[in-house]
């Protein structure tokens, strides 16, 4: 297949994991009828990583999680850490603000990859990341009401998505099975959750599978298959083909397919500072994506 084809199909694909991550924040809302963040977190890893089960009875099945236990552990540990706190964030701020506070990570992976070549950012994306700061501090309030704690985590997690996406992007041309990779590095998230879970009651709760509302099943399937098995494959075998700085620009699209599936199932609505703080962050962001391609010439 033309590498130009290529880039389009793993355009499309990349939009489509974006529309699957933007449920994902509704999904997380009704599973917490019935878990805590750090157990959402495992259970959609454990599940996702469950699947490997059906590569495990042939020796080229063997042989693919055996190459990618090793490449997978730091994608899993920053993947699962930007979960734990956007999940943990979610408790306390809304869906829609955010999918909008996550799209951060789309100014950031401009500058991660800059510091690492060691390259001078032009002012043109230190403006972006300026006025996506601007748009940051409408979208929480800040100097009007008080700071949420929620908006905070939701930060971290853009930070963290940051080296995920970054990560990612330097392993992937060696990732020839995406979906059993991503399979592998959901395993490694139920493993690095599963100290925590010493501290909650997920076995009570699991025993009490029956009581679970029907949003909750929807909400934690969604998670697992939606959010995590295809929605990272898709990631995985995407950026194979389009670089971080792409990649990122077509995640954009996280936040408003957020912003639709609030409005539509939670009756969710933005204060007017708040929506002219998502416009900024959303253009900012995409500015920095446009002008990083252009500089690279990708």
């Amino acid at each position: 297949m033309a590498v130009p084809v290529r880039r389009v199909l793993a355009s499309v694909e990349l939009v489509t994991a974006a529309a699957l991550w933007g449920f994902g924040f509704i999904a997380t809302i009704w599973a917490f009828e019935v878990f805590s963040p750090f157990e959402i977190t495992f259970m959609r890893f454990a599940i996702a990583g469950s699947l490997l089960i059906f590569f495990v009875f042939t020796p080229a099945g063997r042989a693919s999680i055996t190459q990618y236990i090793r490449i997978s552990f730091i994608p899993a540990l920053l993947l699962t850490t930007t979960l734990i706190f956007q999940t943990w964030g979610l408790q306390y701020t809304t869906p829609t603000k955010s999918g909008f506070i996550t799209t951060l990570y789309v100014v950031f992976v401009p500058i991660l990859e800059s510091l690492v070549s060691r390259q001078k950012l032009p002012w043109t994306l230190w403006a972006c990341v300026a006025l996506a700061l601007v748009g940051t501090g409408l979208i929480v309030n800040v100097g009007i009401d008080s700071l949420n704690i929620g908006d905070v985590l939701t930060f971290i997690c853009a930070l963290a998505a940051t080296f995920q996406i970054y990560w990612l992007g330097l392993v992937s041309p060696n990732i020839e099975k995406p979906f059993v990779f991503n399979l592998v590095q959901a395993a490694w998230g139920a493993l690095i959750c599963l100290p925590v879970l010493f501290f909650e009651p997920l076995p009570q709760k699991l025993a009490n599978i029956g009581d679970w509302s029907m949003l909750a099943w929807a909400g934690l399937l969604a998670l697992s298959l939606g959010s995590t098995v295809i929605a990272f494959f898709l990631q995985v075998r995407a950026q194979k083909f389009l670089s971080a700085t792409v990649s990122s620009l077509i995640f954009l699209l996280e936040s408003p397919f957020a912003l639709i599936f609030a409005l539509l199932l939670l009756s969710q609505t933005l204060s007017l500072s708040e929506s002219f703080g998502a416009v900024i962050i959303f253009a900012s962001a995409a500015a920095a994506s446009v002008f990083e391609s252009r500089r690279k010439k990708i």
